[in-house]
């Protein structure tokens, strides 16, 4: 039962499985904008040098400790005013919606608090074995567990489900979760960087005015 629990998230293997018990209406559309942000010089050579050192057949965390952390945490230093990045932070709603996510974002408050999560906005799955089918599954799994937790369907919640190389970007409204159509590649990391720093915009917006 404690394994259950713990996995819980991960039990979800694609959307059409998590809209089965929580329905929801799906569409495709464009919502990011397409803006190119510059990465510091340092950074690049970080990506490069671990690009071209992967060997074949590297594990996932290779991929999410090189590529998909370094991404997020560049971003965060740039939103850290009221948002928290978390890594591998229980989150729970119930027993079928609680787990381990690879990463999620939440507010952060410097002050008493009832809880220490509180106001979770963007879940991070990592697309293991390059698998977008049950990382969304298991990223949708969590979003909706965030939007329960906040108790606020005015509240978006954002979803990533990347390899490291290839990123893919998702929203929950109430009861519309939006699909971006289109994949970005970190040999793009301009794009990637770009796409990151809107969302997490986004949810240091809803932080303030919340």
């Amino acid at each position: 039962m404690t394994e259950y629990k713990t996995m819980a998230f991960s039990n979800f293997k694609n959307v059409k499985q998590v809209i089965k018990q929580y329905p929801l209406k799906i569409r495709q559309k464009r919502f990011l904008p397409n803006v190119l942000v510059e990465l510091p010089e340092w950074f690049m050579e970080n990506i490069d040098f671990s690009l071209d050192t992967q060997a074949v057949g590297e594990n996932e965390f290779f991929f999410r400790e090189s590529f998909i952390f370094p991404f997020l945490q560049q971003t965060w230093k740039r939103h850290r005013q009221g948002l928290k990045l978390w890594s591998h932070q229980m989150l729970a709603y119930d027993d079928k919606l609680q787990g381990e996510p690879d990463y999620f974002v939440s507010s952060w408050r410097d002050e008493v608090i009832e809880k220490l999560v509180n106001i979770p906005l963007l879940a991070v799955v990592e697309a293991k074995k390059q698998d977008f089918e049950e990382g969304w599954g298991q990223c949708l799994a969590e979003m909706i567990a965030c939007q329960k937790i906040n108790q606020d369907d005015n509240l978006t919640v954002y979803g990533i489900v990347s390899t490291g190389l290839v990123w893919e970007f998702g929203k929950l409204e109430t009861n519309i979760f939006t699909k971006h159509p289109l994949s970005y590649s970190i040999s793009e990391p301009q794009k990637v960087f770009g796409n990151l720093d809107f969302i997490f915009a986004e949810c240091e917006k809803q932080v303030e005015n919340h």
